[in-house]
């Protein structure tokens, strides 16, 4: 695992029109939605600890689009790249890093989202871990992100997972040894298959002709 990690904030994650969208579907898991912000955040790995020219140099290149809102309050959810993969916008951002003479092992980006909630007559509402878990399913897709609850848990991103031993497995043979079926005199075996269920010979199909279906 990456031992220096540095975190730089960036920019606005949500526009307007996205927003509006959103909204109303959140709503539906819980009326006491009242808003959804979201922001950037930007995690570099470094394989050693970095020079602070580096680091300035870094934030300048993370720093796009429009301002995050400041002092949003809510509750956190986190969407970052599907834990173990490293996303299409990790690789090129990370190319065009060391490109600029950043020696960098890799920067990932992840979305921290703010659910604002109405304010009751003392506090806040709040979200129970059911609602949490319906809105964290419309906020990410599941076949290419993950769902965290802070940004120190998307250190998990750096986590270098060591592959699987190759295995091989004899398909075809499974296959023969399950479906091939002897009769009793040995003329004939069934082959069934999902669509059609079709004879085999025996050595001696000459002698004993096949049984009408």
């Amino acid at each position: 695992m990456t031992q220096h990690i540095h975190f730089f904030d960036g920019g606005n994650a949500l526009s307007d029109f996205r927003i509006r969208q959103l909204l109303p579907r959140l709503q539906a898991v819980n009326p006491a939605v009242d808003s959804v912000s979201a922001r950037y955040v930007h995690l570099a790995g470094f394989d050693t600890a970095p020079p602070a020219a580096d680091l300035e140099r870094l934030a300048a290149l993370l720093t796009y689009g429009d301002p995050a809102a400041e002092g949003a309050e809510g509750e956190v959810i986190i969407v970052a790249p599907r834990l173990g993969t490293v996303s299409p916008w990790a690789s090129k951002a990370t190319d065009i890093a060391r490109n600029c003479g950043i020696a960098l092992h890799r920067v990932e980006r992840i979305v921290e989202y703010q659910i604002g909630l109405k304010r009751k007559l003392v506090g806040r509402h709040q979200l129970s871990k059911d609602d949490l878990t319906a809105i964290a399913a419309l906020l990410h897709d599941r076949m290419t992100e993950s769902v965290l609850s802070s940004r120190e848990e998307a250190r998990a991103l750096f986590t270098e997972l060591t592959p699987e031993p190759l295995a091989h497995v004899d398909v075809l043979g499974a296959a023969v040894r399950r479906w091939k079926k002897p009769t009793p005199n040995g003329a004939w075996r069934w082959l069934p298959t999902k669509s059609t269920t079709c004879w085999m010979p025996s050595p001696n199909w000459a002698a004993t002709p096949p049984m009408s279906n």
